[in-house]
């Protein structure tokens, strides 16, 4: 019997990806196989129709570019060590850890993406029961890997093959003890940022990003920092990374965060808070328990289980506490056929590079008036709704030194030493990385829109504000 094994399957990005014995047996489980169901980038079908592409083959992209990855940083071992099931050295073991790693690094996934799964988020943000964690893809994930020892379960298929379940899930949280693989996993310039870029550029048919993948990855080096290493790149490769970061940067300053495509991620957000709410949607721990208990059950929780919820919604079927209000109604049916909200585009409600907290906060506070303001003349109209959402987080180049190590990207020059990216000063990312691209986004119904353009109250808001009417975006696509 060969000790050798060794399957492939053929990506759409990176060609025929080999897997070992392990790999193919967490491919294999109903973990896994989810992912199959699961759009990668949410309800940007909408907008682009080829976007339909899946988490699956995106976990399967990031462990290909991991591969990569380390095997340019010195630290990858040749197929012969890679596929050979007997063969248990540090530096193999090390080399598909991160393949396992990079694989699984999407394991916990909600429906539609990051849409649900900020519904749960927001939900639960001021839960007593989830003060100490976060409800998201990342804690569902570390629970699958950690708490599925059975047959068929990732615990027992990483456990049966000399693997450490435990440290596998910190590796994806960026909290192991070893830097280097904390940056290769969750850092700036990752594996997981390298496959999505490339990927959603190629299924939308978009350019933004759009880089020179392979040269990129060759100028990866481990270098020492203090007591450990970390990840740095080649200084020769300085256009490269800011090429990277800059692609990286527009490409969710236009596509992920632009408001003519998240709209309809912020209504699946919205709903998806109300029916945690009503039960109609498994609470956080209903999902923990289907983890461990049911994984068939755990299997059907993705997109179709979601658009059959807002199904539900709309014929008011199986709801065990009262029926949804009108909003919710309106909301579940302009999602499902594609019925977009009116965005206000009319300052405070517009994209503002910021540099400092304080401007950032005066731009909210500002927000928050002309929201309060816009409330005040919907008081006796019916189903005159807004959503505001001013973002957690904004559009950022890079990120800068923290706690003595760095998400952020480090050069290494000629001379071997390593020095920040931001602090190169022949970077243009330097410059760049002291703004912060804040987009906060205002939503209302069309009739709503119609309503505050025909009494003129936009104008009024444009005046009270000092900003300018912005419509000439497009209202569908």
């Amino acid at each position: 019997m060969t000790s050798r094994f060794k399957k492939s399957i053929f990506d759409s990005i990176h060609g025929f990806i080999s897997l070992t014995q392990t790999e193919d047996r967490i491919i294999s489980s109903p973990y896994f196989q989810r992912l199959r169901w699961i759009k990668q980038l949410g309800w940007s079908h909408y907008i682009y129709p080829g976007a339909t592409h899946t988490r699956f083959a995106h976990a399967l992209g990031v462990m290909a570019v991991m591969d990569k990855i380390v095997k340019s940083i010195g630290y990858g071992v040749d197929d012969a060590k890679l596929f050979n099931i007997k063969v248990g050295d540090e530096r193999t073991m090390f080399h598909r850890k991160l393949r396992l790693a990079a694989l699984l690094h999407d394991i916990g996934t909600f429906p539609f993406s990051h849409s649900v799964e900020h519904g749960y988020i927001n939900y639960y943000k001021n839960q007593e029961i989830q003060k100490k964690k976060v409800a998201g893809h990342e804690e569902l994930g570390s629970h699958i890997i950690n708490f599925t020892d059975f047959e068929g379960g990732i615990t027992r298929i990483l456990e049966s093959d000399g693997f450490n379940p435990k440290e596998i899930s910190q590796l994806i949280r960026g909290q192991s003890e070893n830097p280097l693989a904390n940056q290769l996993v969750h850092s700036d310039i990752d594996a997981d940022r390298i496959d999505y870029l490339v990927r959603d550029a190629h299924h939308t048919g978009l350019k933004y990003g759009v880089f020179d993948m392979e040269y990129l990855i060759s100028n990866f080096r481990a270098a020492k920092f203090k007591k450990s290493e970390i990840l740095a790149i080649n200084e020769s490769a300085l256009t490269a990374v800011e090429y990277f970061l800059i692609s990286r940067y527009t490409w969710y300053s236009q596509i992920i965060n632009d408001g003519t495509g998240y709209k309809f991620d912020l209504l699946a957000t919205k709903l998806s808070e109300y029916l945690i709410e009503t039960g109609v949607l498994y609470s956080f721990e209903e999902l923990k328990q289907l983890v461990t208990k049911d994984p068939k059950a755990f299997f059907g929780f993705n997109d179709s289980y979601f658009t059959a919820k807002l199904q539900e919604v709309l014929s008011c079927k199986d709801f065990d506490k009262p029926n949804p209000t009108e909003m919710l109604r309106e909301l579940a049916e302009m999602l499902m056929f594609r019925k977009a909200p009116k965005q206000i585009r009319v300052a405070p409600f517009v994209p503002s590079l910021v540099k400092t907290p304080e401007e950032r906060q005066k731009l909210i506070e500002n927000i928050h008036r002309a929201t309060n303001w816009l409330r005040s003349k919907l008081m006796n109209v019916p189903q005159g709704w807004i959503i505001e959402n001013i973002p957690d987080k904004d559009v950022i180049f890079t990120q800068k030194k923290k706690n003595g190590l760095t998400d952020a990207v480090y050069i290494l020059d000629r001379d071997g030493q390593l020095k920040l990216l931001v602090e190169d000063p022949n970077s243009v990312v330097g410059i760049l990385s002291t703004y912060q691209n804040f987009i906060p986004r205002i939503y209302v119904s069309r009739q709503t829109y119609k309503f505050l353009q025909d009494k003129g109250y936009l104008k009024d808001l444009d005046t009270l504000f000092g900003g300018a009417v912005q419509n000439s975006y497009p209202t569908s696509a």
